[in-house]
């Protein structure tokens, strides 16, 4: 079979393995079976060959099946070849409808049955077989009419070429010199054709030539002046060498069109020479290549931008580097890498949706690109990821002013999906070369500082310090070993009582995560607590919590030891998740304890983050008929409309409050102005950190409900706090008035 004649199917995946596996099931085909590893290979084969279908993977690095379906379409050729979508990723409805949309003629699953896959692609390959000898059938008809047509005109030449070589020889010679030019401009009739004189200067022009440049074209004046100006000089000294008997080449360059536009054209070119050798003429057959040269242009661009945001992607990033460290080393002057991440970005897709994410994304890069000047860079590595290269610094602070102005412009609202929505930016710093010496050290190192100021409060910027890597290191250790501890259940729960004020009894326990390691000692959970928040192993961690508090409530019932609620702290994590209600719920049903036994703990910082929809993950919670109260009250900004809304049973005093209620007088009018409020809204008062008997008399003297804190009890492990139960209460009232006589003495003196 001819080539030009052969069927060819395509297949369009990143992943060799299933290129091979694709390739091996559609081989005993009738038919060529042609691979391409990336959108833009397929785009490129494209432009040279035909297929009779083409099977595209629609999650690749790059362009992705989609994109390449959108270019696939756009051109005329292949506006209409048979697309089958095939893919391992799980499809939403909305990636089908957009593949139909593409104009698919099916979208499969990975994996698919051989011989359903061979029979889909057996269809088209007919249809191409069916097209394909009903074109030749019209390509031998015309071919037919074509060379009787050229018969007659020989004929007609032969006729006309006697009667001339009767009038004179040389007559002869000029009719076959002019059949000549005539047959090559007949037979390249579709293209841009013309004939120039030995100095460039205009013969003739295709009808082509003057659609596309009108006046521009008189006999005589210089083909060059058509010739875009940057490629004018190079276009003429080709010229000159060909005619002074150079080697012919293929010219592509750029030509100024009527409309003020640029189109590329590709030339070649053929020599008329005169009977003694000179060349006299030649005849310029060229193609228009304008297509092919903006798809070229845009694969380019797509392998070294964004498609989202449009910003440089890391090859582009790398390269820049490069540069602005070379250059550095000559000019002694300072490079800066900023290492950007935006704060919660996640819960914003989780919340609203991946469109209204991706909007973020490009409003973010708007706001990116204001803050630096024209020769700095800022590129998108991935997700919520951006990185700003400062190249010329002649002093490490401007990396700071440039890092401030980023932090206050993103953090401004922005209006998206109808919704006012703030972003704040956390951003770590490295300086070339003190930070690292190429751009893998670089990045990870203003990684690591990014880090650090997430864990400084977020909304901020950081410089990298040799240090970080240690913490970075630990920070690292602790989160493998947070996995295996939740694998192999070695956390365990001790309990904090809190007691009456009115009466002494023990009311309830705070349940507080204990990690063992090694040797006896102990990891404490301001070290590992924040890791599983960021890693995403406090949802485990929590959700065993729960478990485990509400499991030892059953047992004590079990025991006949006397019952009290027992409250279990909820991460912000946790409470963003919308899935604590569901693990609460859970929890109860398995252990059967009452409802009210199990007490839900929330800090006022993770309700306040969202407080329209904390109402509404509260009121789940409520419906359970579990108590919900409000941890490290007055360390938040809390609004008091927001308070009365929020359906809760108790408030608790931070500790940082309490501590110094007996000297500190504005702490004790703070505590007396939260315990009045929480009265003011039927809430019960909780004072934790209570480690003195003033401060015990103080709260007891101001009604505080209950009192939490060391001066009654650590937290203890399971079987001490049952022994906690059985001794009963607690001696507050004496206590408390010795703590006051006490207090009073001190302001006394």
């Amino acid at each position: 079979m001819n080539e030009a004649d052969e069927i060819r199917v395509l297949l369009v995946n990143d992943d060799p393995g299933s290129l091979f596996a694709l390739s091996t099931i559609l081989t005993d085909l009738d038919a060529s079976i042609e691979t391409a590893s990336s959108g833009e290979d397929a785009l490129m084969r494209l432009l040279r060959q035909d297929f009779a279908v083409i099977i595209l993977d629609v999650k690749m690095v790059g362009l992705d099946g989609f994109e390449t379906a959108r270019l696939i379409r756009q051109r005329p050729r292949s506006r209409y070849t048979p697309i089958i979508f095939l893919t391992s990723h799980r499809a939403t409805d909305l990636d089908r409808a957009t593949g139909y949309e593409l104009g698919a003629v099916d979208y499969l699953f990975m994996p698919v049955a051989p011989e359903v896959l061979k029979s889909k692609v057996q269809v088209f390959i007919d249809l191409a077989k069916k097209n394909r000898r009903r074109e030749r059938k019209d390509v031998e008809l015309e071919y037919l009419n074509q060379a009787l047509k050229r018969e007659l005109e020989h004929v007609t030449r032969l006729n006309e070429a006697l009667r001339l070589e009767i009038a004179a020889r040389q007559q002869a010679e000029d009719t076959a010199q002019r059949s000549e030019i005539e047959r090559l401009i007949v037979q390249h009739a579709g293209d841009y054709v013309a004939l120039l004189d030995a100095q460039a200067g205009w013969v003739y022009a295709s009808p082509s030539y003057n659609t596309a440049f009108g006046i521009g074209i008189h006999p005589g004046e210089p083909y060059f002046d058509i010739v875009h100006g940057d490629d004018r000089e190079r276009v003429r000294a080709a010229f000159s060498r060909m005619i002074e008997g150079g080697p012919h080449t293929r010219l592509q360059y750029r030509v100024q069109v009527q409309d003020h536009g640029v189109r590329h054209l590709e030339s070649e070119t053929s020599l008329i020479r005169n009977p003694g050798g000179m060349v006299e003429q030649v005849v310029m057959v060229s193609r228009d290549i304008t297509e092919r040269k903006e798809m070229e242009a845009y694969i380019l661009h797509q392998s070294f931008h964004d498609a989202l945001t449009g910003l440089p992607n890391r090859l582009l990033l790398e390269d820049r580097m490069k540069q602005a460290t070379a250059h550095s080393g000559r000019q002694h002057e300072t490079v800066a890498v900023l290492f950007i991440d935006l704060d919660r970005f996640k819960d914003i897709n989780d919340t609203l949706g991946h469109a209204a994410g991706d909007r973020l994304l490009q409003e973010v890069a708007e706001r990116l690109g204001r803050c630096v000047r024209e020769e700095d860079t800022v590129a998108r590595l991935s997700g919520d990821e951006f990185v700003v290269l400062l190249a010329g610094l002649h002093d490490v602070q401007d990396a700071a002013v440039v890092a401030d102005k980023i932090v206050t412009t993103v953090a401004e609202p922005c209006q998206i999906a109808g919704r006012e929505l703030r972003v704040s930016p956390s951003i770590g710093i490295a300086v070339f070369p003190n930070d690292g010496q190429n751009m893998d050290q670089l990045l990870r190192n203003a990684d690591t500082a990014m880090y650090h100021a997430k864990q400084e409060g977020r909304g901020r910027f950081s410089f990298f310090t040799p240090a970080m890597n240690e913490a970075a290191a630990r920070r690292l250790s602790v989160g493998g070993a947070l996995q295996r501890a939740i694998q192999e259940g070695e956390f365990i729960l001790h309990y904090q009582p809190k007691i009456s004020a009115a009466s002494g009894e023990i009311c309830g326990f705070e349940a507080l995560i204990r990690w063992p390691q090694a040797e006896g000692e102990w990891m404490p959970p301001a070290q590992f607590i924040p890791i599983a928040e960021e890693t995403g192993r406090i949802d485990s961690i929590g959700k065993w919590a729960l478990h485990e508090a509400a499991s030892q409530v059953q047992r004590w019932r079990a025991e006949g030891v006397r019952g009290c609620p027992v409250a279990v702290n909820v991460s912000a994590r946790q409470f963003r998740q919308d899935s604590v209600a569901r693990s609460i719920e859970e929890a109860l049903q398995e252990t059967g304890i009452p409802p009210a036994m199990l007490e839900a703990e929330l800090t006022e910082s993770a309700v306040m983050s969202d407080p329209a929809k904390a109402i509404q993950a509260l009121h789940q919670i409520r419906d359970l008929g579990v108590p919900i109260s409000i941890d490290d009250f007055g360390t938040g900004y809390s609004s008091l409309a927001y308070l009365k809304r929020f359906p809760l049973d108790k408030l608790k005093i931070d500790a940082a409050f309490v501590r110094d209620i007996v000297t500190d007088p504005e702490d004790a009018a703070i505590v007396k102005a939260i315990i009045t409020l929480a009265h003011s809204l039927n809430l019960t008062v909780i004072a934790e950190g209570v480690e003195t008997e003033e401060q015990m008399g103080f709260l007891i003297e101001h009604e505080c409900d209950e009192l939490q804190g060391n001066f009654f009890s650590v937290p203890v492990p399971t079987e001490e706090a049952a022994e906690l139960l059985r001794r009963g209460c607690f001696d507050v009232v004496n206590e408390a008035r010795k703590g006051v006589k006490r207090d009073a003495r001190v302001r006394n003196a």
